[in-house]
C-alpha cells in the first residue's frame, strides 16, 4: 500500500520460441493474479509478448510497457520470474533503472526481491543464472542447426523463392511455379536488364515473392546473390548480431566458418549462369550499370536447353563484314568451361513457332470441346490426388502435435533443456505441414472453367494475338507457355491451359 491507497500494477508475461508455448502465458498470468490478490495489489492491465526472446529488448509489448510507466498509471510491474523481464544483465539493469525513475518497482512472483541487501545479491545471482541459461541454450540450438545444415536440411524460416520444404526429409524441393520467376530473374539479368525492368516484368506477369507480395529491387538482388539456386546449401554465412541487436546481412563470416554442402539442393540455376550473374554484380558495383538490353526477348525465363538443362538467354550480334546483324537465343553454357554443343536458335523463328503453336493448338474454337473434356478429366484426377495428399498431411500434422504435446509435458515436469532441439524440429515440421495444407486448400479453390468460359478465353486470347503488339504477345506467353525446350533436333513446347492442365507440342528443327 502507498499510504491508504492500494498499489496499482500491470502484469508482464512472455514466452519465447525456444521451448514454450501459448499455455505458458496462461500459467504466468494465473500466478501473477494470485500473487497480486495475496499482496493486496490491484492489477490494472497486462502486457504480453508471444514468441519473443528476452535476450533482446526488441519486444513490442515490453517497449510499450516501459513507455507507459512514465504516464503514472501504475506503480509496479509484476513478472512470474525475473527471466521473463530480461536474460541480459545490461538490459535488466537499464530498464529497471528507467522504471525506478518513473516510480515503478519490479516484482517477481517466485523470487523475493524486496530491496534488502540480501535480495540485491540474490537478484544479481538469478540474473547471472538466467543469462547463462539463455546463452547456453542458444549455443545448443545453434549446434543443432549446424548439424542439420551439414546434412543439407532446412534449418527453419521461410525457404528461398523457388523452393518448398519436404515435411518428411526437411530438405528443399523445387516449387516449379516459383522457380519460373527465379529463372526469369537470372535470364533477364544476364541479358543486361536492370532491377527496375526485371521487377516490372515479374509484376506484369503476376509473379509474386514467397510472401505473395509484388517484387521490389531489394528482393531481386538477394535472389541473384543466393548460392542455393546452384545446388549448394549454404549456412552460417552472415556475421552475428552486433551488441545492439542489429544485423548487417552484407557482413559475412570468415570462409572457414561458413558451411557449404555441394549437391544438397535441387538445381534451379546452373553454376555457370550463377557465376555470370555474380560477375555482372561485381562489374556494376565497381563501374555502375553500363549495359542495357536493347532487344526484347519474348521467351525470357521460359526457354531452356534440352541437352544440358541450362537456361537459354538472348544474344545479339551486330553486323560486321559480310555477316548481317543477328539476334538469337543460346545456351548459357555455350562459352563456359563446360561447353554445351547445342546450337543457338534464331529469335524470330523460335518466337514465331511458339505463337503459331498457340494459334493452331490452343486458340482454335473447333478444339474447345475436346480440350474441355480433357480439362475436366484432369481436374477430377487432380482433386482425387489432392484429397489423398490432404489426408496424409492432416495425419502428419496430428502426429507432430501429439509428439510436441508429449515433449512439452516432459519439459514441464523435468525442466530438461536436452529436448529443446527435438521440440524445435517437430514445431518446424508441423508449421511446414500446415503450410502445405494451406497451399493445397488454395489450389482446390482455384476457379474451374466451363466450356463457355473456355471459348470466351480463346476469343480473348485470339484478340491479343491479332493485336500483334509486344505487350499482348508477352501476356499470351506468360499465361499459356509453360516452357520451351530446345534440343539439337527438335523444339518441345509445353502449354498450360488452366489450373495446371497442360498440352505438349514437338516440332522438328
Amino acid at each position: 500500500m502507498k499510504g491508504n491507497r492500494m498499489i496499482r500494477a500491470v502484469a508482464y508475461a512472455r514466452f519465447s520460441s525456444e521451448m514454450q508455448r501459448e499455455e505458458s502465458i496462461d500459467a504466468q498470468l494465473r500466478a501473477i493474479r494470485e500473487y497480486a490478490e495475496r499482496s493486496g495489489i490491484t492489477l490494472i492491465g497486462t502486457y504480453i509478448d508471444r514468441a519473443k526472446s528476452a535476450t533482446s529488448d526488441q519486444r513490442p509489448e515490453f517497449q510499450r510497457m516501459i513507455a507507459d510507466a512514465a504516464t503514472g498509471q501504475f506503480e509496479a510491474v509484476i513478472v512470474h520470474k525475473l527471466d521473463r523481464f530480461a536474460r541480459n544483465r545490461y538490459d535488466s539493469a537499464n530498464y529497471k533503472y528507467r522504471l525506478k525513475k518513473c516510480g515503478v518497482q519490479l516484482l517477481s512472483v517466485t523470487e523475493n526481491i524486496d530491496g534488502s541487501p540480501e535480495s540485491i545479491v540474490l537478484e544479481s545471482v538469478l540474473e547471472g543464472m538466467a543469462e547463462y541459461y539463455s546463452r547456453n541454450l542458444a549455443r545448443e540450438v545453434e549446434k543443432g542447426k549446424k548439424e542439420n545444415a551439414r546434412k543439407g536440411r532446412h534449418v527453419g524460416g521461410i525457404p528461398p523463392l523457388g523452393y518448398d520444404v519436404d515435411p518428411v526429409t526437411r530438405k528443399l524441393v523445387i516449387n516449379e511455379r516459383e522457380a519460373q520467376a527465379v529463372r526469369l530473374i537470372f535470364s533477364m539479368f544476364i541479358e543486361g536488364n536492370g532491377y527496375t525492368a526485371i521487377r516490372d516484368a515479374l509484376n506484369a506477369r503476376g509473379l509474386t515473392t514467397k510472401r505473395g507480395q509484388m517484387f521490389g529491387k531489394n528482393s531481386i538482388h538477394e535472389i541473384i546473390r543466393n548460392e542455393k539456386y546452384t545446388g549448394t546449401y549454404v549456412y552460417n554465412k552472415t556475421a552475428a548480431k552486433s551488441v545492439d541487436g542489429t544485423m548487417n546481412r552484407h557482413r559475412l563470416k570468415n570462409a572457414e566458418e561458413i558451411i557449404r554442402v555441394e549437391d544438397a539442393v535441387p538445381v534451379i540455376i546452373p553454376p555457370e549462369t550463377f557465376q555470370r550473374a555474380q560477375a555482372i554484380l561485381h562489374s556494376r558495383r565497381h563501374k555502375g550499370a553500363q549495359h542495357k538490353a536493347k532487344e526484347s526477348y519474348l521467351l525470357s525465363g521460359k526457354i531452356v536447353c534440352g541437352e544440358c538443362g541450362a537456361a537459354f538467354a538472348g544474344n545479339h550480334r551486330k553486323a560486321y563484314g559480310s555477316h548481317p546483324e543477328y539476334t538469337s537465343y543460346r545456351c548459357t553454357r555455350k562459352n563456359n568451361a563446360v561447353k554445351c554443343r547445342n546450337k543457338e536458335v534464331n529469335r524470330e523463328e523460335i518466337e514465331s513457332l511458339v505463337l503459331h503453336t498457340l494459334a493452331e493448338r490452343v486458340f482454335d474454337e473447333r478444339l474447345a470441346a475436346r480440350l474441355e473434356a480433357e480439362y475436366s478429366a484432369y481436374i477430377a484426377e487432380r482433386d482425387k490426388d489432392a484429397l489423398a495428399e490432404k489426408a496424409l498431411l492432416e495425419h502428419a500434422a496430428q502426429d507432430f502435435e501429439r509428439q510436441i504435446s508429449n515433449i512439452v509435458s516432459v519439459i514441464a515436469q523435468t525442466g530438461s533443456a536436452a529436448l529443446t532441439d527435438k521440440l524445435r524440429d517437430l514445431e518446424q515440421l508441423r508449421e511446414e505441414t500446415r503450410f502445405q495444407l494451406e497451399k493445397l486448400a488454395l489450389q482446390q479453390h482455384e476457379k474451374v472453367l466451363s466450356g463457355e468460359q473456355f471459348i470466351q478465353a480463346f476469343r480473348r486470347a485470339k484478340t491479343l494475338l491479332a493485336a500483334g503488339t509486344l505487350q499482348s504477345k508477352q501476356q499470351l506467353v506468360e499465361q499459356f507457355v509453360e516452357q520451351v525446350i530446345v534440343y539439337t533436333d527438335r523444339v518441345e513446347i509445353k502449354l498450360t491451359i488452366a489450373n495446371g492442365f497442360q498440352l505438349s507440342h514437338s516440332e522438328q528443327k
